[in-house]
């Protein structure tokens, strides 16, 4: 770890974000990556999401964002809840339990690049938080913080996945971090456990994923698809559950989870209606589905707890 690493580590800690890491932008993001990124997008597997399909430029090269740009940092703050929902209840991914993380990641990454002007000096940044055409991975990994896994989730090593990525893009020229290079060696287990196949080995088709169906998809879900969302109504985390590098996450310090999710009941969502969506939903990141989306994967819900009293 250089020592431009080490001092921003400190202002890290301090803002309770779990890692950091520093990649040059002077040249921009490989072809091989994003040759990979056009055959994904050309064989359809982003679904409907065609914002993935706009700004290519964008995520080759985030200097178009901020032209003085020379080195992005890269954040990384755990998710993952001191307590989690009953198993036979139904089910919002963890990454929703808290506070909807766009605000609260913007606030903390602005104190940190306000931070690094005490100690690198004046400079121009902007803060992206999930909201600007970022190949966030791909920089993470340039940025040494973790790796790439087939679940086609960023690992962290003594982390885990259960992860937000930040970024600062700066015109301060700093000492980059090493990459980090490691795998999934021969681990398929996240690809044996998705409940739709929506893994391979050719990575991640979005249009049999339960996380984008519940989450991003606004049309009605596919019949042959609809059992295997079993009691999920927001997201789908099983192939981060297997993740033998989430045996042991790390805690999250900035996201408490809202005591309305964790005891969420069918009670709770019996009578759906969109004064009830708001009571439970606001401020989370769970409004990403919308009142409608919501709806209907509740309607999923019981009717898969009906064929199974069957």
């Amino acid at each position: 770890m250089n020592d431009v690493v080490l001092r921003l580590d400190d202002i890290a800690t301090e803002l309770g974000i779990d890692r950091v890491g520093v990649a040059s932008l002077m040249s921009p993001v490989e072809d091989r990556y994003m040759d990979k990124y056009d055959k994904w997008i050309a064989e359809g597997k982003h679904a409907d999401m065609s914002y993935l399909v706009e700004h290519r430029w964008l995520r080759e090269d985030p200097r178009t964002l901020l032209p003085e740009a020379r080195t992005m940092i890269v954040c990384a703050v755990s998710y993952y809840p001191t307590a989690l929902q009953a198993p036979d209840a139904p089910q919002i991914s963890k990454y929703a339990y808290g506070r909807d993380y766009h605000k609260v990641l913007k606030k903390v990454l602005t104190s940190f690049a306000e931070r690094m002007t005490d100690a690198f000096g004046s400079h121009t940044y902007r803060v992206c938080i999930d909201t600007a055409p970022i190949s966030e991975r791909y920089w993470a990994q340039r940025a040494g913080i973790g790796h790439i896994g087939k679940n086609q989730n960023l690992i962290i090593p003594k982390i885990g996945s259960y992860i937000f990525l930040g970024e600062i893009l700066t015109s301060l020229n700093l000492t980059p971090s090493d990459p980090i290079h490691r795998s999934c060696g021969s681990c398929t287990k996240c690809i044996e456990a998705c409940p739709t196949q929506a893994l391979s080995s050719e990575g991640l088709d979005a249009r049999r994923c339960l996380s984008y169906l519940t989450i991003e998809h606004r049309g009605e879900i596919p019949s042959d698809l609809r059992a295997a969302l079993g009691s999920r109504i927001y997201g789908c985390d099983t192939c981060q559950d297997v993740c033998p590098y989430n045996h042991r996450p790390i805690k999250t310090r900035l996201f408490p989870a809202s005591s309305k999710i964790l005891t969420l009941s069918e009670d709770d969502i019996r009578n759906f209606d969109e004064e009830t969506y708001a009571s439970l939903f606001f401020g989370s990141a769970a409004t990403r589905a919308k009142y409608e989306g919501m709806k209907r994967n509740i309607e999923i819900y019981f009717e898969n707890k009906r064929r199974k009293e069957e």
